[in-house]
């Protein structure tokens, strides 16, 4: 497969992505917004549930020896609950959202490594849902709810249609770096970037910026977020994922300090959020027999994240000092992964 038909398939279901995570904010505060465990229910379905879906969907290439086949599939079921769930349930919203997420993913890593565009598409997949998902929360009360909805699941299913269409199937590689039960380098990696999406998601969820205050600011922060988690991949594939880490989590930390201003509170989101990819692309390439699972424990990171915001346990956050701390402890402990990574390879 051509480097332009793999950019292609990244870019639908960057584009997806965006939509899923619209439909589904957008459908479960138009619905639920009062039912305050609806919300728990959800983010447990679409994120919790995500490792055991990895897991099940590499025990499929596995056993098929296909690379493409189970991840499509699991996108294409993803498309169809999310559109049937907006309409019915908060649980089968969450369900689609996760079975999206994971075969999406699967998908993107695949294309990734194959075209050895060494983390680029990884953030360049992950990055549009934030922005499909504050459109939603922004936007549900609108008088245009119900046409929007049904255009948003249409388009969702053309793309869904474009990528079954355009399956090249492959054959499933063997791993360079299998996963070994018991590998004490490999689990200080998991614990490692598994502890920093933690970090990540509760960071994000419960610092607030003072500037934040109309719906154009916040979908511009939104988008600053985004293009960190884009912009990191690429940087990093260039100079490395060292210097990556070590020169955007001291300028998210410096920016955070001064985050009470808008110029230096968009850097700082900007900044922080440039690890994302990172974090995936070297859990990945330690675990790349097994890249669902490895998908599937970052998003349960984030749902562990979420749980101490959503009950009140931490909340309100000022920029300065917590999102220093979380930058500069970010930091720490991705320098020294990297470093088990380094020896575990060599």
């Amino acid at each position: 497969m051509s480097q332009n038909k793999a950019v292609q398939r990244i870019a639908l279901l960057s584009l997806c992505h965006m939509g899923i995570d619209f439909l589904c904010a957008f459908s479960l505060y138009h619905s639920f917004v009062r039912h305050y465990e609806a919300f728990l229910l959800y983010n447990f379905c679409a994120f919790a549930l995500q490792m055991s879906l990895g897991i099940m969907i590499d025990a499929w290439s596995k056993k098929s020896r296909k690379t493409l086949l189970p991840g499509t599939v699991f996108t294409i079921m993803g498309i169809v609950l999310t559109v049937c769930g907006s309409f019915i349930s908060p649980i089968i919203l969450g369900i689609g959202n996760a079975l999206f997420h994971v075969g999406g993913g699967v998908l993107t890593i695949h294309e990734d490594d194959d075209n050895s565009f060494n983390g680029r598409g990884l953030g360049t997949f992950v990055a549009p849902g934030a922005i499909g998902l504050i459109l939603g929360i922004l936007y549900y009360e609108t008088q245009y709810f119900t046409i929007i909805q049904l255009a948003v699941s249409v388009i969702m299913g053309i793309i869904g249609f474009i990528l079954c269409m355009s399956i090249d199937e492959r054959t499933l590689k063997e791993s360079i770096h299998p996963y070994v039960q018991g590998d004490r380098k490999l689990t200080y990696l998991i614990v490692s970037c598994f502890a920093v999406v933690v970090i990540r998601s509760l960071t994000g969820m419960s610092i607030i910026f003072p500037w934040k205050t109309t719906k154009a600011i916040t979908i511009i922060s939104v988008i600053a977020l985004a293009a960190g988690k884009t912009i990191g991949g690429f940087i990093a594939a260039e100079i490395g994922m060292k210097k990556t880490v070590i020169v955007t989590l001291i300028t998210a930390a410096l920016a955070y300090m001064f985050a009470d201003k808008m110029w230096a509170g968009l850097l700082a989101l900007l900044f922080f959020n440039m690890t994302m990819p990172l974090t995936l692309y070297l859990l990945v390439k330690n675990m790349s027999d097994m890249p669902g699972y490895a998908f599937g424990i970052l998003t349960f990171g984030l749902f562990l994240g979420y749980l101490p915001v959503h009950y009140g346990f931490i909340k309100n956050l000022s920029p300065s000092p917590y999102g220093v701390i979380a930058s500069l402890l970010s930091l720490i402990i991705l320098y020294f992964a990297l470093k088990v990574a380094e020896d575990k390879n060599e």
